[in-house]
């Protein structure tokens, strides 16, 4: 793994208040907090006008990607932001990214050379542009706390918590507090990134704690119960079609997609 390069086994749990607070001092035993800490995690997904990528994901095939970009804090014009390319290949995911300021990675939308940090990367998201004419579209932020293992330092450990998203707007106004996706905010996700199995005291903790493995996608989830039906009535009032309680109120198929039977 190198700073702009990632391969990685995924896994991701939701916990109760009172199971984050009594599996958090284990944890801390093995895990050391990283440069950033406790911070504000802050993205725009950037997709095309009928959000192909992010329906595609929900399909949950064997292969897919996506793309966004990505600031502790944040969004300002000069501001330095990764832009990241996402994949998932039968279950193993992959990241590549630059590091460039935000205005920079809004031109890169735009199909303009920036001369980011790597060449190589550059190009591969210029490939992605062309391909699928991605434009920003949704804003969603959290609170993150990072941590990677002291024993082994490519064992990383995120909890997310306040999820929340806005639709993107030029005019910045995506910065307001957002919309919660999911209803009790004092639920923690958490994220164990690995290269290999996951340690056994972990194992022993999430075991002891009864918190289970969920199937879980924030941008998903969010396009699942907020965007989609959004569409399918605005598509419905532009064709003269009634639409039911049932269709506006969200869409069974992809919301089973994305919480399999882990659904909070």
């Amino acid at each position: 793994m190198a700073g702009n390069k990632f391969e990685r086994i995924e896994k991701k749990f939701w916990m109760t208040e009172k199971q984050f607070n009594a599996i958090m001092p284990v944890i801390l035993e093995h895990m050391t907090v990283d440069e950033y800490g406790l911070s504000k995690i802050c993205n725009i997904y950037c997709d095309s006008d009928d959000y192909a990528l992010i329906r595609r994901s929900i399909e949950a095939p064997p292969f897919k990607e996506k793309l966004r970009i990505r600031s502790y804090g944040e969004f300002e014009a000069d501001k330095k932001v990764y832009v990241e390319i996402k994949r998932k290949v039968n279950g193993i995911g992959y990241k590549r990214r630059i590091h460039v300021p935000f205005r920079k990675a809004l031109e890169l939308l735009e199909g303009n050379e920036i001369m980011a940090d790597n060449q190589q990367i550059e190009g591969e998201l210029h490939e992605f542009v062309r391909r699928y004419r991605p434009k920003p579209k949704v804003y969603l932020s959290y609170e993150r706390f990072a941590m990677y293992g002291k024993e082994d330092p490519e064992l990383r450990m995120t909890v997310d918590q306040k999820i929340r998203y806005a639709m993107y707007s030029e005019d910045m106004d995506f910065f307001k507090e957002g919309t919660p996706i999911i209803k009790d905010e004092s639920m923690a996700l958490l994220e164990i990134k690995s290269s290999g199995a996951v340690p056994l005291w972990l194992t022993e903790q999430l075991s002891r704690l009864a918190i289970y493995q969920a199937s879980f996608s924030k941008i998903g989830t969010c396009f699942t119960n907020f965007i989609a039906p959004q569409l399918k009535f605005l598509q419905a009032n532009a064709s003269g079609k009634r639409i039911t309680t049932g269709e506006k109120n969200g869409l069974p198929s992809l919301r089973q997609a994305v919480f399999g039977q882990n659904r909070v």
